[in-house]
C-alpha cells in the first residue's frame, strides 16, 4: 500500500520509540554578503527550484525535462536505484542547466531497507553515492532524501558527515531555506489542488526571503507507475512551473532563479571558507 507524505510520515515517526525524534529543520544563518577585490555580491533573492524523484520512471522524467525546459525548475534529485535513473542522467547531460543531486531512497522500489537497521541504511548511502558517481561522472551538486528519511535522528548523522565530507549542501542543514509547502497531498488520500496551483506558487514565490532558497516539487507527466498516490498531481506541478506567470512572478520578486552547481560559485568567499572549514573537519 503507497501512502501520502502526510500519512508516511505519520507512520514513520510512531513506529518505535526510537524513531519518534527527528532533527528539526535548522534555522538558516543570515547569508554573508561580504564582497573582496574582485567582486560584490548584491544582496537578493536566490531561488533554486528542485524537482525530486527524477529518475523514478520514465514519466516523472519527462515532466522535470518540460518543467525544467520551458518553467521555472533550475535543478532536480535523482533516484540511482529506480528503472528511470540511467535515462534521467542522459536527459540531464542535455541539460547542462539543470544541476543534478542525490535523492537517496530507501524506501520505494526494490531495494527497501529496515529503517531500523542503522549500518544498513549507511552501507546503503554509501553506495547510492558511488552510483551516483559511476552513472554521472561526477559528486551530487546537493544531497536529500525521499520522504525525508535524512530527518530521522539515528541516520541523520551519517548524511551530515557525508555533506559535510564532500562539502555537499543537505537538504534543510545548509545556509538553503528549505521550502517544502509546494504539494498537492496534506491529509491522507486526499488531493488539494490549491497547494500546487499557479495561484498558490505565486504566492510562494512573493514569500520568499533574501538570501538562497529551494522550493521543491515533484513533476511528472500522466502514465507513470511509480507512485500510484501521487500520480496525476504531478501533471497539474508541470502546468503551474511551466505558466508564463510564474517567471514574471519571479521577476517582479526580484528573485534570482539558480540552480545547486552554481550556488557555490554565488557564495561570497567568506561563506565559502566557513563551508570549508566545516567540511574538513
Amino acid at each position: 500500500m503507497r501512502l501520502s507524505r502526510r500519512h508516511f510520515l505519520t507512520k514513520l515517526a510512531c513506529a518505535s520509540a526510537a524513531s519518534c525524534v527527528f532533527l528539526p529543520w535548522p534555522r538558516r544563518p543570515t547569508p554573508s554578503y561580504a564582497s573582496d577585490s574582485s567582486r560584490a555580491m548584491p544582496r537578493g533573492r536566490y531561488l533554486i527550484v528542485n524537482a525530486d524523484d527524477f529518475g523514478a520512471d520514465d514519466d516523472i522524467n519527462r515532466g522535470v525535462i518540460e518543467a525544467h525546459e520551458r518553467g521555472i525548475v533550475t535543478s532536480a534529485s535523482l533516484m540511482v536505484n529506480m528503472p528511470g535513473a540511467r535515462s534521467a542522467v542522459r536527459l540531464a547531460k542535455d541539460h547542462p542547466k539543470l544541476s543534478l543531486g542525490l535523492h537517496v531512497n530507501v524506501t520505494a522500489g526494490e531495494r527497501v531497507v529496515d529503517l531500523g537497521d542503522v549500518r544498513a541504511l549507511r552501507r546503503e548511502l554509501d553506495r547510492q553515492f558511488d552510483a551516483f558517481r559511476d552513472m554521472t561522472g561526477d559528486i551530487p551538486t546537493h544531497l536529500d532524501s525521499h520522504q525525508h528519511v535524512h530527518r530521522r535522528l539515528n541516520i541523520g548523522r551519517a548524511f551530515l558527515e557525508l555533506s559535510h565530507r564532500y562539502r555537499i549542501p543537505l537538504r534543510g542543514s545548509s545556509e538553503v531555506s528549505y521550502i517544502g509547502t509546494f504539494y498537492g497531498q496534506w491529509e491522507d488520500g486526499r488531493t488539494d489542488l490549491r497547494y500546487i496551483s499557479l495561484d498558490y506558487l505565486i504566492s510562494v514565490l512573493n514569500n520568499v526571503e533574501p538570501g538562497f532558497s529551494e522550493l521543491a516539487c515533484h513533476p511528472g507527466t500522466l502514465g507513470g507507475h511509480f507512485d500510484a498516490v501521487y500520480n496525476w498531481q504531478r501533471e497539474i506541478e508541470v502546468e503551474s512551473l511551466t505558466d508564463p506567470r510564474a517567471k514574471v512572478a519571479a521577476a517582479r520578486a526580484e528573485i534570482q532563479l539558480t540552480n545547486y552547481r552554481d550556488y557555490r560559485s554565488l557564495l561570497t568567499p567568506s561563506t565559502a571558507r566557513a563551508q570549508a572549514r566545516v567540511g574538513s573537519r
